[in-house]
């Protein structure tokens, strides 16, 4: 039995801006900054959006469990109010429409609340950033919050990897090969969201040689108005810290160049999609 979530017209007009990438140490933080530095919108950092992608992939769970337990669920409910229930039964719930009704109730009170909050302070247009999110996870936005829209930002595994080094997120050759992989991954399942009018992707390449152009297609797409270009001058990147803790004094790190061994993962792991969208950042 396939039970229909029926959610409220208040709750679908949650139109968060989610900022996203193929991986950690894309330039998701600039175009957070960036947006935050308009008239009319705010972006969220990642703990706000790791509490998003938990809430959102718990709501999603608890839907599937409905839709294939859902008559299990409620007459197992009917036996045992009736008092005819005699077996081991530790996970009794209420009734799979009634769990349902209650989870939209819970998980469309945060968005709506930071809504609710973003016109309060004279920002309605808001959001949240996580870098490195599953084709999957952005479908699920998608789904639970239609109006969603959700900025890509793109860059060579190249440059993103000589970042994470520095800031100690790849430590190994390991690590590099887990941060291409992840990098080709993300970037193939981005094909599912093709021609989807709530993504916009753009190229943090594009972003710093062609600023305008680009800003004027994120403020189309968002909504926010009068970025200040000053956020481009600033140059923080890491925490204010030791370097040898991919930190820095100045809350800048530099890049760290790449060993031969990185090189030979990164070709084996992202090869294919950066001769896809990155031809010119592999060496012959």
């Amino acid at each position: 039995m396939a039970y229909t979530l029926e959610i409220p017209q208040a709750y679908l007009a949650a139109a968060p801006v989610v900022v996203t990438s193929p991986t950690t140490r894309c330039g998701t933080t600039l175009v957070q900054r960036l947006l935050c530095a308009s008239d009319n919108g705010f972006v969220y950092g990642e703990e706000i959006g790791n509490q998003f992608r938990n809430l959102a992939g718990l709501f999603a769970t608890q839907i599937k469990a409905c839709d294939q337990n859902g008559q299990a669920m409620d007459d197992a409910f009917a036996l045992a109010l009736a008092g005819g229930l005699r077996d081991w039964r530790p996970g009794l719930t209420p009734p799979a429409k009634i769990v349902l009704n209650a989870w939209a109730d819970v998980f469309y009170q945060f968005p709506v609340g930071l809504a609710v909050f973003g016109e309060a302070i004279g920002r309605p247009v808001w959001g949240f950033k996580w870098p490195g999110c599953q084709a999957d996870t952005l479908r699920t936005y998608l789904t639970l919050m239609p109006r969603t829209k959700v900025v890509y930002v793109l860059r060579n595994v190249v440059d993103a990897l000589k970042s994470a080094k520095a800031r100690r997120f790849v430590t190994s050759t390991e690590g590099a090969e887990g941060f291409c992989a992840e990098w080709a991954r993300n970037v193939a399942g981005l094909a599912a969201l093709a021609g989807d009018p709530q993504l916009l992707v753009i190229k943090y390449e594009d972003l710093i040689e062609d600023r305008e152009t680009v800003l004027a297609a994120l403020s189309d797409f968002t909504g926010v108005r009068n970025m200040r270009r000053s956020e481009f001058d600033l140059k923080v990147n890491t925490f204010e810290g030791q370097e040898e803790a991919g930190h820095s004094p100045t809350q800048y790190i530099a890049p760290e160049e790449l060993t031969e061994a990185d090189w030979a993962v990164l070709r084996a792991q992202a090869g294919a999609m950066m001769a896809e969208h990155y031809p010119a950042f592999l060496p012959a």
